[in-house]
């Protein structure tokens, strides 16, 4: 799909919080195979993912975090955003590698993201909470939405993308 910001509608669904499209469609794809080193962990009340991009070792890791990031760079032109408004889902860990960071999908509190083990035997009725660290995943992306806490004070504001998986297949 090639990704044009003319067809990209952001409509505002709460306070702070805003609906992206893209041609009438919320974008989702999904990620190459990936390592969770952290398994899921919890931030501000929120079930997330860390998935590692290792984009030296591995060019499906950095075609990934390239549409990643021009994703994020189309908004803030849409936006008309200065990099230090924009908070990257992308975070820099140097030396170590990159970490994509995802939210669980949950609505009032239960998880909607789907999971599937590759080894259905040894995992049967595991949850998402039962993924081990350092598991190899393969994860559906979806961002469906952003947060604006822009105010007067320009030092402070600060636009992010919402974006969850969907769909988590854990690899053996």
């Amino acid at each position: 799909m090639k990704l044009d910001i003319n067809k990209f509608e952001i409509n505002k669904i709460a306070e702070n919080i805003f609906n992206i499209q893209h041609d009438n469609n919320i974008l989702k794809f999904w990620s190459p195979r990936i390592l969770l080193p952290f398994g899921v962990y919890n931030e501000y009340n929120k079930s997330l993912l860390g998935m590692e991009l290792d984009d030296e070792n591995y060019i499906d890791h950095i075609h990934f975090k390239k549409v990643i990031r021009h994703i994020e760079n189309l908004i803030k032109k849409k936006l008309n955003l200065e990099d230090n408004e924009f908070k990257s889902i992308i975070k820099n860990r140097h030396p170590k590698n990159d970490l994509l960071e995802c939210r669980i999908k949950s609505i009032k509190n239960n998880v909607i993201t789907l999971i599937e083990y590759e080894d259905k035997e040894a995992n049967y009725l595991k949850t998402v909470y039962d993924i081990p660290k350092q598991s190899y995943i393969k994860a559906q992306i979806e961002i469906n939405g952003l947060w604006d806490y822009r105010t007067e004070i320009k030092e402070k504001n600060k636009v992010g993308l919402i974006v969850y998986v969907t769909k988590i297949i854990v690899l053996r």
